[in-house]
């Protein structure tokens, strides 16, 4: 909400400022300083006898923003109503350069986005590749969370993310709609296995699959192997290669077994997706750089 910064005056001291923000009119804000006793703005004007003026005000895109630049370009390290004063001594090019900090403030800058987030982002950007459906944002739950989309025909709409993701199309067109087969197939997900064998303790292999939870217990894809934990992973092959990261070793040959500590599997395993969410962020991030970039 944009609204004002300003400076008041006191006759009783010329070194004596009053910063402030607000959404009203300055003047309003003025009358209210002036005539509310219970603030030490108020209790001046009562102990003096004389009112404070209003010397300048800017409009400002963000109001609490603006008096953050303004203080921060000020020798004083902390907003002064941070520790209860409304008022304070200063010298007047202390407050120019507040004030020309303020006028220059804009809108308060974005705070970074979490790495799960770049990385539910892709998840949907994945099952949208030639769909003829854009994502308009970005998808900040891959379950309950509603994102924003729009069709090559123009037709904007916003619904839960899981929904697109499975198939669902434009709800006026039906361009992009398909079948939750069709989906997995082209975004190659799979699951990551951490197995081991019950007549080989202290060794575990890897299993890589693209096949549904349910497909792979059916063909038994491990022989006398036993997935002692799995994980859901949009990039299999990413996935595989953090998780022998996370261990320290290399990736085996042909995904054989190795002689390894199970505790220290165990907690790669428990590693790998933060640590997953956060190297698909850094892609993403450089992606959005590049388009920066190719827009000047």
């Amino acid at each position: 909400m944009s609204g004002y910064i300003y400076v008041l005056v006191h006759p009783s001291d010329p070194e004596l400022y009053k910063i402030g923000v607000t959404t009203l009119k300055p003047e309003q804000r003025l009358a209210q300083h002036n005539n509310n006793y219970s603030e030490l703005t108020g209790r001046i004007v009562k102990e003096t006898g004389h009112k404070w003026e209003l010397k300048e005000y800017h409009a400002v895109l963000d109001p609490y923003w603006a008096e953050t630049c303004f203080w921060g370009a000020t020798p004083f390290a902390d907003m002064p109503y941070q520790h209860g004063i409304e008022a304070k001594r200063m010298k007047w090019n202390w407050v120019q350069a507040g004030l020309d900090a303020a006028k220059k403030s804009n809108l308060r800058p974005a705070e970074p986005l979490p790495d799960w987030v770049y990385a539910y982002t892709r998840w949907m950007n994945k099952r949208l590749e030639g769909r003829d459906i854009t994502l308009v944002g970005h998808v900040k739950s891959m379950v309950s969370g509603k994102a924003t989309f729009q069709c090559s025909n123009g037709h904007e709409w916003r619904t839960r993310s899981a929904y697109v993701a499975e198939g669902e199309g434009c709800p006026q067109c039906g361009i992009g709609e398909r079948k939750p087969e069709e989906i997995w197939q082209a975004a190659k997900v799979g699951y990551l296995c951490l197995l081991i064998h019950p007549e080989k303790p202290g060794v575990i292999k890897i299993g890589l699959t693209y096949n549904k939870l349910e497909q792979w217990y059916e063909k038994n894809e491990w022989e006398d192997w036993v997935v002692h934990r799995y994980h859901f992973v949009e990039e299999p092959v990413l996935a595989e290669k953090i998780f022998w990261e996370l261990l320290g070793q290399p990736l085996p040959n042909d995904r054989e077994p190795i002689k390894i500590d199970l505790s220290a599997a165990e907690q790669a395993f428990r590693d790998l997706i933060p640590q997953m969410h956060h190297e698909i962020a850094l892609a993403e991030k450089k992606k959005e750089d590049f388009k920066k970039i190719d827009s000047k």
